[in-house]
């Protein structure tokens, strides 16, 4: 056999190997696929919904029905929610803009204890009731939650509220690639509207997140960033603000222009720079001031 026959054949071999363990891994994953299903829906016992210890003194209730449920119950930003929470103090502010079930407020309400408070602004009747009953089961007295959207103006908009577990991706901006049961009016308000009465001194962080419409947001408490500093932890993916009708560089810009610096949280929850990215697919970044110039000092 010549040299280039041998070489053919061991490129052929190369190649049914390698189909071999390509097929063997998707097995395996499909397996453990399998089996991660199967433990979570045994946590139900055939009910609805279970009570899940979120952290040492919070629990959550979980739902069957929700894909962002079952993300909580693997770990779902853990590494942000412990940021946050390495950041706020007794007696601080925290408001918290997209609470869905309360994955930050809860713990925040501990964090910030009786004479702190939690703002929360959740525009979804059924993920708003569900707050709702978490803030009871855990019987805080701290937050402050409103059923409302908050937008660059005051009015109403339309609101999509998705199926199939897709909650966590209701927005007021229509996403294309999911199935909307439907869409419904709700009420909208601006950030300083909603802060005109608040000791806004008192305010040390916002978390942002709602499915591509933080563009708005933003503008709608425009006041509010440009006269005080709080540390700002905003959900970046791209699809959702082409949904909104804009791109991912105007969110990076508007907090730049207001005198913000962009972070990342990198190993040990160490903030690191962040330079303007052509893609987001999907990351939690932190907008601080400028001249707040080290974790230490926050």
């Amino acid at each position: 056999m010549g040299h280039k026959s041998k070489k053919s054949l061991l490129y052929r071999l190369a190649g049914r190997i390698s189909k071999i363990l390509r097929g063997y891994q998707q097995r395996q994953d499909e397996k453990l696929l399998i089996e991660s299903e199967r433990i979570w829906f045994d946590l139900f016992q055939n009910g609805d919904s279970f009570l899940f210890q979120l952290e040492k003194e919070v629990k959550i209730k979980l739902y069957k029905d929700s894909i962002l449920s079952k993300l909580i119950y693997n770990g779902f930003e853990k590494k942000e929610r412990d940021y946050v929470m390495s950041q706020l103090n007794n007696g601080d502010i925290f408001v918290d803009v997209g609470s869905n079930i309360g994955l930050f407020s809860l713990p925040a309400s501990i964090k910030v204890g009786d004479t702190g408070r939690v703002i929360c602004f959740e525009p979804a009747p059924t993920t708003f009731n569900r707050l709702l009953e978490n803030i009871n089961i855990n019987k805080f007295h701290n937050l402050d939650i409103r059923n409302l959207g908050l937008s660059d103006k005051q009015g109403e908009l339309q609101f999509h509220l998705y199926n199939d577990g897709y909650d966590a991706w209701n927005s007021f901006a229509a996403d294309k690639n999911l199935q909307s049961d439907v869409a419904i009016s709700v009420r909208t308000s601006t950030l300083d509207h909603e802060l005109s009465d608040i000791d806004k001194s008192r305010i040390k962080l916002i978390k942002i997140d709602v499915e591509g419409w933080e563009k708005f947001v933003l503008h709608g408490g425009k006041e509010f960033f440009t006269n005080y500093d709080p540390i700002v932890l905003i959900e970046f993916t791209d699809t959702n603000t082409f949904n909104a009708g804009y791109s991912i560089y105007e969110l990076y810009d508007i907090m730049i222009n207001w005198g913000y610096t962009w972070y990342r949280l990198g190993e040990n929850n160490e903030l690191e720079k962040e330079t303007k990215q052509f893609r987001y697919p999907y990351v939690n970044l932190i907008a601080i001031k400028k001249y707040i110039r080290t974790l230490n000092s926050i």
